[in-house]
C-alpha cells in the first residue's frame, strides 16, 4: 500500500511540474472569468466517455485509471490556482450606474485588469480601493507601486446656456503614485472622456475628440498638451469657460496654481481664435466663473442613509439660498438656507436632513429680488436607503 502511495505521489508531482502558466496567461484567465466564458473549461473536460486532454497520455502508452486520476487532480489544482489568482485582483473599475462620471458609457462592464502602467480613471470598485502590486519578470523580482484611488475635483459647465458657470464634482479616480502629475492626468482624462458629468445637467466645454497628450509639472505650474481641440469651433462664451474649466480642474490639485496650455505639442497664443492662452493661465475670480448657487453634496446619483448631510454654496448678495426636497411631483420640504458669507464671496452652509427610504430630488436655488422668480437652480436626484 505504501509503495502504491509513493507511486501516486511521484505521478502527481510529475504532473504538477508540467503545469507552467505563461507570463501572459493571467489577463486571459481574468477576461474569461469576467465574461463568464466556460470555453476553457470545456476544452479541459468534455464529459464522460469523451477524449481527455493529451496530458493524460504519453508516458503510459495509453489510457489508464491512474493517468485519468492524475489529470483530474491536476485540473483541480489548476482551477484552484486560477481562483486564487482571481481573488487577489481588484477588477478594472466599472462605470457608475446612471450618468457616467466623465467617462463614456452608462452600463457596467468588466474589462481586463490593467497593469500599473495603464490604470485608467473610474470610480472605486466594490472590492476596495487598492489594486495589487505587480512584479517584473526580469530575473530579479521588483515590486511596482500599488495603484490606489483618490477623490479628485472635476469642473463642468452648467446653468443658463446663455451664461453658463462652473460646477464641481468629486470623482473617485485611479492613480499610479499620487503625484501632482498623476492626479492632473487622471482628472483631465476623466473630464475629456465624456461630454457630461455624473449630473447630466453638467457638461464639458471641450469638443468631442479632444485628447490628453501629456502633462508635466514644475514650480507649481502644470503644462498640459491637448490633441484634437484646435480642429473644432467654439463660441466666445464657451471658449472662455472651457479654459477656466481646465484651469480650475488642474489647480484643484494641491501645489499647482497655474497652467500652460499646449495644442498638438506646440504653444499657441489663442484658442479657437477667441481666447488668449499665452503664458501661465490662472483662475478667474470666483464671482465671474462659479455658479451663483451650487448643491455640492449629495452629488447626483448618490445613495445616502436616512440621515445625511447637505452642503450648499452660493455667491449671493443677500447670502440666502433656498432648498427644496421633492419625491416625484410632491414637495416634501422647503426651507431657507443662510450662507456663511454674502457675495461677492462664496458662502457655504452644511445641514442635516432625515428622510424615509425612497428616491428624491434635492434642489438648491435663489429667489430673484427683482420679480420673485426662482433662478440658478441646481438639482440632484439621490436615493435614500
Amino acid at each position: 500500500m505504501a509503495a502504491g502511495e509513493e507511486v501516486l505521489r511521484r505521478v502527481l508531482a510529475a504532473e504538477a511540474d508540467r503545469i507552467e502558466p505563461g507570463p501572459g496567461a493571467l489577463p486571459g484567465i481574468q477576461r474569461r472569468i469576467r465574461a463568464g466564458d466556460r470555453a476553457g473549461a470545456r476544452r479541459w473536460w468534455r464529459g464522460p466517455g469523451r477524449a481527455l486532454p493529451r496530458g493524460a497520455r504519453g508516458r503510459w502508452g495509453g489510457w489508464s485509471p491512474l493517468a485519468a486520476g492524475t489529470v483530474t487532480v491536476a485540473t483541480l489544482n489548476v482551477a484552484a490556482v486560477v481562483v486564487g489568482l482571481a481573488s487577489t485582483v481588484v477588477p478594472t473599475p466599472s462605470e457608475r450606474p446612471g450618468p457616467p462620471p466623465g467617462a463614456a458609457g452608462a452600463e457596467r462592464s468588466a474589462t481586463p485588469v490593467p497593469t500599473v502602467d495603464d490604470v485608467r480613471p473610474g470610480p472605486t470598485p466594490p472590492g476596495g480601493p487598492v489594486a495589487p502590486s505587480a512584479g517584473q519578470s526580469t530575473g530579479t523580482q521588483t515590486t511596482a507601486p500599488a495603484a490606489t484611488t483618490a477623490a479628485l475635483a472635476v469642473y463642468y459647465l452648467g446653468g443658463d446656456p446663455a451664461r453658463p458657470r462652473l460646477y464641481r464634482e468629486f470623482h473617485r479616480l485611479w492613480l499610479h503614485d499620487g503625484s501632482a502629475r498623476d492626479r492632473i492626468t487622471a482628472a483631465l482624462r476623466n473630464l475629456l472622456d465624456s461630454p457630461v458629468g455624473m449630473d447630466p445637467d453638467y457638461r464639458s466645454a471641450w469638443p468631442e475628440g479632444t485628447d490628453l497628450r501629456d502633462v508635466t509639472v514644475g514650480d507649481g505650474v502644470a503644462t498640459v498638451d491637448l490633441a484634437g481641440a484646435a480642429r473644432a469651433g467654439v463660441d466666445e462664451v464657451t471658449a472662455r469657460l472651457a479654459v477656466q474649466q481646465l484651469v480650475w480642474t488642474v489647480t484643484a490639485v494641491p501645489g499647482v496654481s497655474g497652467l500652460r496650455l499646449r495644442l498638438d505639442g506646440a504653444p499657441v497664443d489663442r484658442l479657437w481664435g477667441r481666447v488668449d492662452i499665452s503664458g501661465v493661465l490662472r483662475r478667474a475670480p470666483a464671482m465671474e466663473v462659479l455658479a451663483p448657487v451650487w448643491l455640492i453634496s449629495p452629488q447626483h446619483g448618490d445613495a445616502v442613509g436616512r440621515s445625511f448631510q447637505v452642503h450648499v454654496a452660493g455667491i449671493l448678495p443677500e447670502a440666502t439660498a433656498q432648498f427644496r426636497i421633492q419625491r416625484g411631483s410632491r414637495t416634501v420640504r422647503e426651507q431657507f438656507v443662510t450662507l456663511s458669507e454674502a457675495g461677492p464671496a462664496q458662502g457655504e452652509r452644511k445641514f442635516t436632513v432625515s428622510l424615509p427610504p425612497g428616491r428624491y430630488t434635492l434642489t438648491a436655488y435663489a429667489i430673484s429680488l427683482a420679480d420673485g422668480s426662482e433662478q440658478y437652480l441646481d438639482d440632484h436626484t439621490v436615493t435614500v436607503r
